[in-house]
């Protein structure tokens, strides 16, 4: 019998290759561009197994938004008609993240996780396919396996998120405050980029002098050495994600000496804070625009669309039910006007 998917993604090159592939398999396949869409074939069909990205939008034309994934993977496992089937996640190098990888594998359902561009060897889209829809027919033998049964996922691409009181890496604390130990010391300078934006790189001697370290090179050594096991193991037991510890943190170039590996996003997590905060303000949308003209005193529906990523529907509805309600009024002509407080 012939396998029929669901494939979910906004990107039409994504479509395509899928396609490709699905047909070198022997399977069919329906393809969504958003979750509006997914849920009208979902509605109507039925499916062996769905590829669903991350980051779709909610209809066409709209932002694109992680959120969006993960309700339609947790709108597939409510669906009586669904609940059992494979659910195989996507995501590209630029969405991937390590704690939302393993949330949405053991909190919404999903069976398995695949970066974008898919693998060429080793673990391809293919394989996974071919394992999950494996792993779903020996369930009907025998007691569904638990996410817990999972193997690690391969570490990828993280963010390591410096706070004055500790270090994350895909939130979990790997380093405590700042100046408080050697190890905060030296990734703090391993911190400093150049003018390209790239991190710098620093020899043991340099390091040691840099930070202050009593024994030289042969200290920061073991510093660095402590370090990567300790984020190997926090990794594995709290995000269940595998770390390579000679690679994938802090990598030692025999010619130029230690740096931060390319699969390490630096950020800065007063500002992250900072920027969900905003975030959770948007959510309140009505709120948040009555907040914005008491601060700015005038806003043009095209500033709010900037700032919020929100559609133009949604803003006018807002906008309208706050105009009935009395709070806010329009000024000017319909091109150039703007909204203001009452």
């Amino acid at each position: 019998m012939t396998c029929h998917a669901l494939v979910v993604d906004d990107n039409p090159e994504i479509h395509d290759d899928v396609k490709d592939r699905l047909e070198s398999l022997g399977h069919t396949c329906d393809q969504a561009s958003s979750q509006e869409e997914a849920k009208t074939l979902l509605a109507k069909n039925s499916y062996a197994y769905t590829l669903l990205d991350l980051k779709i939008p909610v209809k066409d034309g709209r932002p694109s938004r992680i959120t969006n994934g993960e309700n339609l993977l947790w709108t597939i496992r409510r669906n009586k008609g669904f609940a059992d089937i494979p659910v195989i996640m996507m995501a590209s190098q630029g969405h991937y993240i390590p704690k939302l990888v393993v949330k949405v594998m053991s909190d919404g359902g999903a069976n398995s996780f695949i970066m974008k561009p898919f693998p060429k060897h080793d673990r391809t889209l293919e394989k996974t396919i071919r394992k999950a829809l494996r792993n779903t027919r020996r369930s009907h033998h025998a007691a569904k396996p638990t996410n817990d049964s999972e193997p690690p996922i391969p570490f990828e691409l993280g963010e390591l998120a410096f706070y004055p009181s500790r270090v994350e890496l895909c939130g979990a604390k790997v380093c405590g405050s700042e100046g408080k130990c050697m190890i905060r010391r030296i990734l703090d300078v391993l911190n400093d980029t150049d003018t390209r934006g790239r991190h710098r790189s620093f020899c043991g001697d340099e390091l040691a002098g840099l930070v202050g370290i009593e024994g030289g090179a042969q200290k920061v050594a073991g510093s660095i050495r402590n370090f990567r096991l300790r984020v190997k193991r926090i990794m594995l037991t709290e995000a269940k994600v595998k770390i390579d510890s000679s690679t994938d943190v802090i990598i030692t170039d025999r010619l130029y000496g230690y740096r931060f590996s390319d699969k390490i996003v630096v950020v800065d997590g007063q500002k992250m804070v900072a920027a969900n905060q905003d975030k959770e303000i948007i959510k309140d949308f009505p709120k948040w625009i009555l907040a914005e003209l008491k601060r700015s005193g005038r806003v043009r529906r095209q500033q709010i669309a900037e700032r919020t990523g929100h559609g133009t529907s949604t803003i006018r509805r807002n906008l309208a039910k706050l105009r009935e309600e009395g709070r806010i009024v329009f000024e000017g002509s319909p091109r150039n006007g703007y909204w203001r407080l009452v």
